[in-house]
């Protein structure tokens, strides 16, 4: 036993002896609890529930509203929205749509009473469901007759997707035609749900055997929900007898 350890022991072992000859403690001959370590906090709040809907509802309104611009229905900006949003800010860039959308309950913040602010994740897609845009948001909603509104948005980051790099690379390659199979492949999976699902084409090349691996992000979401479900699984095309195959999908 090392003597650090052992002097420990002894400490502890004399604590209650102390405590009962002590004359100036008020419980004399009580048990002195020791605690080793710090004590943990008690766990945050459990996020409300009323608040959560809220978020979510409001960012399935956006949903809906960029779906009904892309085949060209009428687009009133929702009367629950700030009213200096513009539909590029609500429904995403012209020519997409709002695939899905995320954020954490937990992450509510509350300032003052009535208000709260949270994070939001925003992912959007063309018509051909290859996603062109992501996008940090901060919302401020405020409490009105029972109620939440979203007063003030702000996009705190985004970043534009393009596919030119892997257009580039598979012309180099001279695999522009695998390329362009994957893609009408992915194309092809979005085609019926195009509002809940979304792919991006990240790189291509080949393996040691010759065939072309693309490697691609598969977006699933479920429309009106918050999450998504991402799949990085690539795509493997070979030739047999000169007929082009994708292996794996």
């Amino acid at each position: 036993m090392r003597p650090a350890f052992l002097a420990f022991v002894l400490l502890v072992a004399a604590l209650p002896a102390f405590a009962e000859t002590d004359p100036g403690s008020d419980s004399a001959g009580a048990p002195t609890e020791i605690v080793l370590g710090d004590v943990s906090p008690p766990p945050p709040p459990a996020p409300d529930d009323f608040r959560v809907q809220a978020v979510e509802r409001f960012l399935a309104k956006r949903q809906d509203g960029s779906l009904a611009r892309s085949v060209d229905r009428a687009v009133k900006l929702q009367a629950m929205a700030p009213k200096e949003a513009t539909a590029e800010e609500l429904y995403g860039p012209a020519g997409s749509r709002l695939i899905a959308f995320d954020f954490m309950p937990e992450a509510i913040e509350s300032e003052r009473a009535g208000h709260f602010r949270i994070p939001v994740y925003l992912l959007f897609a063309n018509e051909e469901g290859e996603v062109v845009e992501s996008r940090d948001e901060s919302l401020d909603f405020s409490e009105a007759n029972g109620d939440w509104a979203c007063v003030s948005r702000r996009t705190s980051a985004a970043m534009s997707w393009s596919s030119d790099g892997v257009l580039d690379e598979a012309k180099s390659l001279g695999v522009s035609e695998e390329l362009g199979k994957a893609e009408k492949h992915l194309r092809d999976w979005t085609a019926g749900r195009k509002d809940g699902l979304a792919y991006s084409v990240a790189d291509i090349g080949k393996d040691a055997g010759g065939r072309v691996v693309v490697k691609c992000l598969r977006f699933s979401a479920e429309v009106g929900r918050r999450g998504f479900e991402v799949k990085s699984d690539p795509l493997v095309l070979s030739r047999e007898q000169g007929v082009l195959h994708i292996e794996s999908n």
